[in-house]
């Protein structure tokens, strides 16, 4: 497809990629609220306040990762359709319509393995991925978070993980091997795997600092939820190199709907 890769072009690209990820920026602040609101010193602060205080640091990584993907993933064949729009050039929106099948596939089926890896880990860890059966609190919980788990986790941490590092990443390697072995046009197989590998694991490693806040963090949790998140980051990575960086957003996203519609079931029965 053709894609502009001037400045001002990729600038309009980046700010279309911005604008999404805000989505998710704002659900996650949204969602956060609550959880601020019970520290003493933030109390007496305003609703506006609160979210604008908890979307600073999302804000900032957003900003810098979303211009490390523009400057990187249109020269190495990396694709967002949605960046090709505003950048000028021709999207090819079919394929995302041709790989939803696909992408809902792979996020369904992730879940049910993760779920099922998960009570493997489960005997020497003592914590599970899903939601655990609780009361009705549990469930109105569960139930604001729909829009964080959709936006933030299906479409901002896409944005950070895939095209703000794994794009990076891959654009990296393939500009050192350029000037240390035989120069391509762009990255060969093995460099775009161990991106997809290296933004898969500082994909699980990213979970950590959620977890601690939850629970104490042991070697055999540290290494599950890298370990599980990191077999996510794979296929999600896999669909941006293969497909675009949309179909891994609507991947993520189905992995986040079957997460939910389990755990919801799971808290009405029991």
């Amino acid at each position: 497809m053709a894609s502009p890769h001037g400045w001002k072009t990729s600038a309009r690209g980046a700010a279309a990629l911005f604008a999404l990820g805000l989505l998710g920026v704002i659900a996650l602040a949204t969602y956060s609220v609550p959880a601020l609101r019970e520290i003493p010193e933030l109390s007496a602060l305003s609703y506006p306040t609160l979210v604008l205080l908890a979307s600073v640091n999302s804000l900032l990584l957003l900003v810098v990762f979303v211009s490390l993907g523009a400057a990187t993933a249109p020269r190495i064949g990396l694709t967002s359709h949605v960046f090709t729009w505003a950048a000028g050039g021709t999207p090819e929106w079919g394929e995302i319509r041709g790989s939803l099948p696909l992408a809902l596939a792979l996020g369904t089926g992730l879940f049910v393995l993760i779920a099922i890896l998960d009570v493997v880990f489960a005997q020497f860890t003592g914590v599970t991925v899903g939601e655990p059966p609780g009361d009705a609190d549990a469930l109105a919980d569960l139930l604001a978070s729909i829009p964080m788990r959709l936006l933030y986790g299906g479409i901002t941490e896409e944005l950070l993980l895939r095209w703000g590092f794994m794009a990076p990443v891959a654009y990296g390697l393939w500009w050192v091997w350029n000037r240390i072995g035989e120069p391509s046009d762009v990255p060969s197989e093995p460099i775009l795997w161990v991106a997809i590998v290296v933004s898969a694991v500082m994909f699980g490693v990213g979970h950590l600092p959620a977890l601690a806040a939850a629970f104490e963090l042991t070697t055999p949790l540290v290494i599950r939820t890298v370990v599980l998140n990191a077999l996510a980051g794979l296929v999600f990575g896999w669909l941006f190199w293969r497909r675009s960086l949309e179909t891994a957003m609507i991947a993520h996203a189905a992995f986040h709907v079957a997460l939910v519609v389990t755990s919801v079931v799971l808290l009405v029965l029991f």
